[in-house]
């Protein structure tokens, strides 16, 4: 038994071997206890360990009884009991599974199921309009399996009849599905990155990759059959499917699937959850919030000076968090206790604050390539500024830079969790991969010592300043999200007619802090000041020496992250 910072102690998980074990071992030791609670057509519903295992294994075996199984299968919509069951099943057949992002327009998904060389498709009911107008487009598909049954004709399949068809043949005695042996190293998913950079690529995970990284997981992961989450984020998306759903699934949490994104703040309050797995965007969102609601009543000196009080008191062993800062934590529901953060570089200052209002944030890094997890903090293991150590069975180096003087450099990974390479795309798996077998993340940072990783930009986003010095503008982005008349930013590097590489920070302000009638010249003096605040932290060549005000918000992927090709 380990004690985790204010995380209570809990027992090591159990290994998993593959994802047919996962669900049938989940079954066996928590049994009727909710895996899922969800909402459907305006109903609260419950699925439990037990009646999910059962629902895998029918689906599996009705697989068998279409002819699907071995096949590759692409799977879409919202979160729910029937996406993690064909997911599961599928690829417990020896099939390939193909999540694909439900806000894809549906030539784009169309594409996709070619290139991934399809036979069903499996989609919740969200997707049934954009499905109908696509119908004539799918027709090289052998089956569409609607998770609501509705839709008609010779290649429409209902979920429940797949279900239906697999009950019948397990009484009768069939065992094809369990009894089918899994080759752990063969490709068993496609899932095609989500193009911030205008490009999408199908990264092919294995079976062993995909269980690696949920025992990886597990084993950063303090949580046990106690502990709830609301799962928030798109579960196409590998770090809330392997985190989020199998590793939390792993350890007994119950899950309750968010109603929607508009919806999160009123769930966590109903819910209560002790866990929650987020991205940077909406713990910042959360953040900014607080402080705002703090400066409306004139709070925040009080509130600096209590948690002053309280981080001194926490030092000698006396946690008064819970006490003192229950108004805030209630926004989360007033039980939770860790949240996980990964997919994009989140301001220390954010970790600290909530840190001290009781809440431990676990920063990670990860990438779809890598199943995804690479490295996190552990609780009562966090160094604030970093994204933690490198996870189980997995190691990372730096690839010093030739300019660096620091040791930054590309972070290479190599481990059970690193992909098989890119679906047909050989120009991709060359570049990918080093002579010797490491993984080129395209990821820029630092290890220090004792193995924690530091964040510092992304190879293709970097801007080479008219000096030739490397200029990476996820750093300056970071210090511009902490001013509170910001909304959101990107910095790019625009180049002059004669030359000269402009960095530029192209900003939506935040009118909630702003005022909605405040005009363009005021945001604009309010933006000048902060940004010359700024640059006197900087040295001269990272500079921000233009901005530009935008009204509407980014656009960006179902898993909040900006698509910056589109910034122009």
């Amino acid at each position: 038994m380990k004690t985790y910072n204010n995380l209570k102690s809990v027992q090591p998980p159990k290994h998993v071997e593959n994802l047919r074990q996962l669900a049938q071992s989940n079954a066996e030791i928590y049994g009727d206890k909710a895996l899922y609670i969800f909402k459907e057509n305006g109903e609260t519903k419950k699925t439990t360990y037990h009646e999910f295992w059962e629902g895998v294994c029918a689906f599996g075996t009705g697989l068998y009884q279409y002819g699907l199984n071995g096949k590759n299968i692409a799977v879409v919509g919202d979160t729910h009991p029937a996406w993690t069951t064909a997911f599961i099943a599928a690829v417990s057949t020896g099939g390939v599974i193909v999540p694909l992002d439900r806000e894809l327009d549906g030539d784009q998904m169309v594409e996709f199921m070619k290139i991934a060389e399809c036979s069903a498709l499996v989609y919740t009911a969200s997707m049934d309009s954009k499905m109908e107008s696509i119908r004539e487009d799918l027709s090289f598909l052998d089956y569409l399996i609607p998770v609501d049954g509705s839709g008609s004709g010779q290649t429409v399949l209902p979920f429940q009849n797949v279900i239906a068809k697999g009950q019948e043949a397990i009484e009768k005695g069939d065992t094809s599905f369990l009894d089918h042996q899994m080759d752990m190293e063969s490709m068993c998913a496609i899932l095609f990155t989500s193009g911030t950079s205008g490009t999408s690529k199908g990264v092919m995970l294995s079976h062993g990759n995909l269980t690696a990284a949920i025992n990886a997981s597990c084993d950063a992961m303090q949580y046990d059959r106690e502990d709830s989450l609301v799962s928030v984020l798109p579960i196409h998306h590998t770090y809330e499917l392997t985190c989020g759903q199998f590793a939390a699934s792993n350890l007994g949490v119950t899950s309750y699937i968010c109603d929607g994104l508009r919806y999160a703040t009123r769930n966590f309050k109903d819910f209560k959850p002790t866990l929650l797995i987020l991205v940077p965007l909406f713990l910042e969102t959360v953040h900014k919030r607080i402080w705002e609601e703090l400066r409306r009543k004139g709070m925040v000196k009080k509130v600096r000076a209590a948690m002053a009080l309280s981080d001194s008191m926490l030092k000698l062993g006396i946690d008064m968090r819970p006490k003192m800062f229950s108004q805030i934590t209630a926004a989360f529901g007033g039980n939770l206790k860790s949240i996980v953060v990964g997919g994009a570089p989140i301001d220390p200052k954010i970790i600290r604050d909530f840190y001290s209002f009781g809440i431990t944030v676990l920063q990670g890094y990860g990438i779809t390539e890598c199943a995804p997890l690479v490295a996190v903090n552990r609780a009562g293991k966090v160094k604030f500024n970093t994204v933690g150590q490198p996870v189980l069975n997995c190691q990372v180096k730096i690839d010093p830079l030739p300019e660096s003087t620091n040791g930054e450099g590309e972070i290479l990974v190599k481990g059970d969790n690193v992909m098989l390479g890119y679906y047909k795309n050989d120009e991709a798996n060359r570049a990918a991969f080093t002579e010797d077998g490491w993984f080129r993340t395209g990821d820029v940072g630092t290890m220090d010592k004792n193995g924690y990783i530091t964040i510092t930009g992304r190879l293709k986003n970097v801007i080479i300043a008219s000096n030739g010095k490397n200029v990476y503008p996820e750093e300056l982005e970071e210090k511009l999200n902490r001013v509170s008349g910001v909304r959101e930013c990107v910095v790019v590097g625009r180049e002059e007619a004669s030359g000269e590489v402009v960095i530029t920070a192209v900003i939506v302000p935040n009118y909630e802090v702003l005022g909605e009638g405040t005009t363009d010249a005021a945001v604009s003096f309010v933006l000048k000041e902060a940004i010359a605040q700024i640059n006197r932290t900087l040295p001269p060549y990272k500079h921000i020496n233009r901005f530009e005000v935008r009204h509407e918000d980014f656009e960006k992927t179902l898993s909040k992250k900006i698509k910056r090709f589109l910034v122009k």
